[in-house]
């Protein structure tokens, strides 16, 4: 008996191995083709977020063509810069969790209610504004006189939880404040930074494209201004904004190659870069320049959106120095390393930063030389 139930247990072993092995096999192969599935999934799913990481930073001199005026070879470069922005997948945003150089935003912070391609002409547009207005504020600072026409203040965004958070949304055009017509963004801003704080603003407000499905009619709207956090005595409305149907006439015409890149960020650096193609010297004293701002027909710059993937964006390609919106100047000496970066808040004080390495107002002719075109 002790010898047929020892046989007896080998013929089971033997009978019954080959089934868990085929088991253990099919298990491993299943957990495999799992794991493929999840990973492709993870490349290829986009959720509701968007990962920024840093762009590029370009010279902006050898994207400039000037027509009706005397252009220069420069030394040096102005720069600008770019953030790359991608909507996420779940592995791009476990990336983006543990790469200190890129952030992750919802995606309503990027688009608001807008679709996409809705963001992207919208992106465009302001990209051509901020050409405008370096151009203008180029030529100006160059002693020539400027004709400029617009048709009310575009809303590019609202700030979560701002004053007209739920009450304005981007694509509204603000055409009158108070009763006053508004045709420029620059003048919205201005009556917004003349108003105290807790005063109402009636605004007339129209849809940018009546065509698009989330569009809102024509309104009067009332908000309450809240406080500037750098200056609690001025008003703070909570938008963006850039003017509709902005127009110039030019007495020198300039083209700027910005490809398919969008935003207004650039409008600091393009002036800039103007600046220092139609002048005899170097406008950065022959330094590498990264710069980002927005600019404003009043000569003012404005904040941007992507600082931090910026300030990379310089480190890596190896500037001498960075100017940014002073209002931003606290978060980029966050990521600056050795690497100089100097707050400005217009172009008067661009321009004095770059005269202090030998550019700049030192470079450029008085304040008040009328230019003359060839």
């Amino acid at each position: 008996m002790v010898d047929h139930n020892e046989e007896d247990l080998e013929s089971v072993v033997e009978t019954e191995a080959p089934h868990w092995s085929r088991r253990r096999r099919w298990a491993t192969s299943i957990g495999f083709l799992l794991a493929v599935v999840v990973i492709t999934l993870g490349l290829v799913i986009r959720i509701p977020y968007y990962v920024l990481s840093p762009g590029s930073s370009r010279p902006t001199e050898s994207l400039i063509s000037v027509e009706g005026a005397s252009t220069y070879e420069t030394n040096g470069d102005v720069d600008f810069l770019t953030v790359s922005l991608r909507q996420a997948t779940p592995i791009e945003a476990l990336a983006a969790w543990v790469n200190p150089d890129l952030d992750l935003t919802p995606e309503e912070n990027i688009l608001g209610k807008q679709s996409p391609d809705q963001n992207r002409d919208l992106n465009l547009r302001m990209m051509a504004d901020s050409k405008d207005a370096a151009q203008y504020q180029a030529l100006k600072r160059l002693g020539y006189a400027i004709e400029s026409n617009g048709t009310g203040a575009v809303v590019a965004s609202v700030v979560d939880e701002g004053p007209s958070s739920g009450l304005l949304v981007s694509g509204d055009v603000i055409t009158r404040v108070n009763g006053q017509p508004i045709s420029f963004s620059q003048e919205l801003i201005t009556i917004v930074s003349s108003s105290s704080p807790g005063s109402t603003l009636s605004m007339s407000v129209e849809p940018f494209d009546s065509s698009v499905a989330n569009a809102l009619p024509a309104r009067e709207v009332q908000v309450v201004l809240g406080a500037r956090d750098n200056d609690a005595s001025k008003g703070f409305l909570g938008v963006s904004t850039f003017t509709r149907d902005l127009s110039f006439k030019f007495p020198v015409q300039i083209s700027i190659d910005s490809g398919q890149v969008g935003g207004p960020s650039a409008g600091l650096a393009f002036t800039l870069g103007i600046l220092d193609v139609m002048t005899e010297g170097s406008l950065t004293g022959g330094l590498s320049v990264s710069v980002t701002g927005t600019m404003a027909l009043d000569g003012t710059v404005g904040p941007i959106g992507g600082i931090h993937q910026k300030v990379m964006a310089s480190r890596r390609a190896g500037v001498d120095l960075m100017l940014v919106p002073s209002s931003e100047i606290d978060e980029a000496r966050k990521y600056a390393g050795t690497l100089r970066i100097e707050p400005v808040d217009s172009l008067d004080q661009a321009l004095a930063v770059l005269t202090t390495v030998g550019g700049g107002n030192s470079v450029l002719p008085p304040v008040g030389t009328s230019a003359n075109a060839n």
